[in-house]
């Protein structure tokens, strides 16, 4: 299937865009909220350098909104050369912090090869994370994933590797 994959590639990435704004929570939002949202409005601005100085320090300090950020900024080239290594590497923190457009991301990532090996196993397993965290738009991911597949042995892998994802990062209610 390769790069025919999922339809809606990049509309999934402006909307995972969306999304970490609409994953932030109450407005009486605590200080670490309160920077995130300065970045935030600085992105919303296309102001991406001064988006990029707010939240890297957030995301050095475990902040999965920010390093979802970071991730898509580094995907995209947004104020940063584009660069789907460091895209990857700030998107699986986010994702194993339980940020579901982060494992939607990353799940891309894996689905597309940007940054990761190829996996359509890895790719099935995060946007399955992701769709069962909230994320509608991981549905498409998740199905195109499972339709690559191959063999019974990598569906077994992936069904294998989903359930060991939502035992470690899955959302804690």
């Amino acid at each position: 299937m390769g790069m025919m994959g999922f339809g809606g590639f990049t509309r999934t990435y402006r909307l995972a865009a969306v999304g970490l704004c609409l994953s932030l929570g109450p407005l009486s939002a605590a200080p670490k909220d309160q920077e995130f949202r300065k970045g935030l409005s600085a992105y919303n601005s296309s102001d991406f350098q001064k988006a990029m100085r707010i939240w890297l320090p957030l995301a050095q300090h475990e902040d999965a909104s920010a390093q979802a950020g970071l991730g898509f900024m580094y995907y995209r080239g947004l104020g940063v050369a584009t660069d789907n290594q460091k895209a990857a590497y700030w998107l699986r923190k986010a994702a194993e912090h339980g940020q579901p457009e982060g494992q939607l991301m990353l799940g891309s990532l894996y689905f597309y090869g940007r940054g990761v090996a190829q996996s359509y196993v890895e790719a099935y397993a995060w946007c399955d994370l992701a769709q069962d965290g909230g994320n509608a738009d991981a549905s498409a991911c998740r199905d195109a994933a499972l339709q690559s597949m191959l063999s019974n042995k990598d569906l077994q892998k992936a069904f294998r590797l989903s359930l060991d994802l939502h035992r470690r990062f899955g959302r804690r209610h």
